[in-house]
């Protein structure tokens, strides 16, 4: 049971000797999610502070953790609100038993997750990240929010763009266990090299209880020597390691359980997601066949590897976001299947001075895969358009403009990737295929 005072207590802040008894129920950063006994911070925004909203939060009842304002009944006063959400949620954490594994890597975190979630309840109860709450305000929320009665396991999400945040969130988080989905080319824009962002990703072992378990990528070094050096038991995935897929006449088999490998996903990448999670829960004593038949089950969220028919069209929603090596294998994806094919793709946010020789890179490769046409939106696309010399180009000022390109050119029965960083909206062109609009 989360009190008032108690939090308070762990953020440093005031608060009425009243109010200190009060339970709180659910902890929400949007006021509009506030409920009677849900406990608010008004955090400072780029474009709204949420100190406008307590007074709405206060009179339905609810609570509020403020850096300003006037000291009354139903608040806490600190410093920051957002580091007194972190603290609150690392006062919940160390009153929680239950196994934490935390989830990290450069691309395919959710999938993963959503992997896991889905084999581990097939023995265990389960809670776990939702939607994308990942960084350093999703996060404590999602521990803030954990059951009053603790699950069995926990299951994190834990997203970063600059060395130090998965120290933070990790010390915040407290893993058992840590899982690293991959290492890639994602937030370049903030690391000198590739082997930055593995010791950014290492983070989060570093921060993972002793003799926990550590499921990482079988080939990546600074993972393995960080584990070791942490004193975690390393389970490997991917050729040579403890687990991996073969393809063998057209039918994925895991080894080395010898299993048929089934997934509501395409792509190598997103059953090397699968292999991850598979491998952290037999670990974890759960039987292979549950897990394999937990696994078929799962379904893509949106924008993260569904498959969408409309009219005709077959659209692979990879919508959320972008980096290199994801797109590479999207890419992969789309040249593998027979027929009419073309791509929307929107630029590849935060890759420093290589951005456009990375966007160079994929404008070639899907060039160089028989496409019908291209659809690129965004400044570094454009700036490279030229290379591209197979293919039908189109260049979009935005995701409303590429969605009527698409209409006029794609012809029934294509399929078509739809693929870029979360701020070029492409979720929203998808979105609208689906409805009609």
């Amino acid at each position: 049971m989360m009190r008032l005072g108690d939090i308070a207590l762990a953020c440093g802040g005031w608060i009425a000797p009243e109010s200190a008894g009060r339970v709180v129920t659910s902890a929400v950063i949007d006021s509009r999610d506030a409920a009677m006994d849900c406990l608010f911070f008004a955090l400072a925004g780029g474009s709204t502070d949420g100190h406008q909203y307590v007074d709405n939060v206060l009179q339905d009842n609810g609570m509020a953790v403020v850096s300003r304002g006037s000291k009354r009944c139903g608040i806490i006063l600190v410093e920051s609100v957002e580091q007194a959400l972190l603290d609150a949620a690392q006062w919940r954490r160390s009153n929680i038993g239950s196994r934490v594994i935390g989830i990290t890597g450069s691309s395919g975190k959710t999938t993963t997750r959503l992997f896991l979630t889905a084999v581990l309840e097939c023995s265990y109860s389960v809670y776990s990240t939702s939607r994308n709450l990942n960084n350093h305000l999703g996060m404590p929320l999602t521990i803030l929010n954990a059951p009053e009665e603790d699950p069995d396991i926990i299951i994190l999400e834990l997203g970063m763009n600059h060395a130090g945040e998965l120290l933070l969130l990790g010390e915040v988080a407290s893993p058992t266990d840590c899982l690293v989905t991959n290492i890639g080319h994602a937030h370049m824009e903030f690391f000198n090299t590739i082997d930055d962002i593995a010791r950014a990703k290492a983070e989060l072992i570093r921060t993972t209880a002793p003799g926990g378990l550590c499921v990482i990528p079988v080939d990546e070094d600074i993972l393995k020597s960080t584990a070791q050096i942490a004193e975690l038991n390393i389970r490997y995935f991917g050729d040579g390691g403890d687990a991996w897929f073969e393809e063998e006449d057209g039918t994925s088999i895991i080894y080395p359980y010898k299993k048929e490998l089934r997934l509501q996903f395409d792509g190598s990448h997103n059953k090397m997601n699968a292999v991850s999670a598979v491998l952290m829960a037999v670990a974890l004593n759960v039987p292979i066949e549950r897990a394999i038949t937990a696994i078929a089950a799962v379904s893509p969220a949106k924008g993260r590897g569904r498959t969408v028919r409309v009219s005709g069209i077959t659209i692979l929603d990879e919508s959320y976001n972008a980096n290199p090596d994801s797109t590479r294998a999207c890419l992969a994806v789309l040249q593998g299947i027979k027929g009419s094919r073309g791509a929307v793709l929107g630029d590849m946010r935060e890759l420093g001075k290589n951005a456009s020789i990375f966007h160079r890179e994929i404008l070639l490769k899907a060039d160089s895969i028989g496409l019908d046409f291209l659809i690129l939106t965004g400044e570094l696309y454009d700036s490279v358009k030229a290379a591209a010399v197979r293919t039908r180009i189109f260049m979009a000022e935005d995701w409303k403009e590429a969605l009527r390109i698409l209409r006029e050119t794609a012809s029934s029965e294509c399929t078509v990737l739809v693929k870029g960083s979360n701020s070029l909206q492409l979720g929203e062109l998808v979105r609208s295929m689906e409805e009609g609009i």
